[in-house]
């Protein structure tokens, strides 16, 4: 099991992140996605769209100033999307997603 706080920080320290509702979406229906993380508070329609999309989705454990403040961020977020994952280790929830250990 990763730490998703840290892995989330690596990220976005050394690969291409999008933070924000609207722009997570866009990105997942553009096809720039790779995956996308969710807070617990993120409102009802967008993560219905999110979870409709042909990509991994991963509910984080925590409400919206929560993942903005493992983003490394001063501000809520309600979703963000993975583009390129750098060098963290963020794209092995796709693993846990899927009910695998990683």
């Amino acid at each position: 099991m990763i730490n998703v706080d840290r892995a989330l920080r690596s990220s976005i320290r050394t690969g291409n992140v999008m933070l924000g509702s609207n722009r997570t979406i866009e990105a997942g229906l553009g096809g720039q996605a790779k995956l996308i993380v969710y807070a617990l508070d993120c409102p009802a329609d967008v993560r219905m769209q999110l979870e409709t999309m042909d990509l991994p989705v991963y509910g984080y454990q925590g409400m919206g100033k929560d993942l903005g403040s493992a983003c490394g961020k001063p501000f809520s977020v309600a979703a963000l999307a993975i583009i390129e994952p750098g060098d963290s280790e963020i794209m092995a929830l796709q693993r846990e997603i899927r009910g695998v250990e990683a």
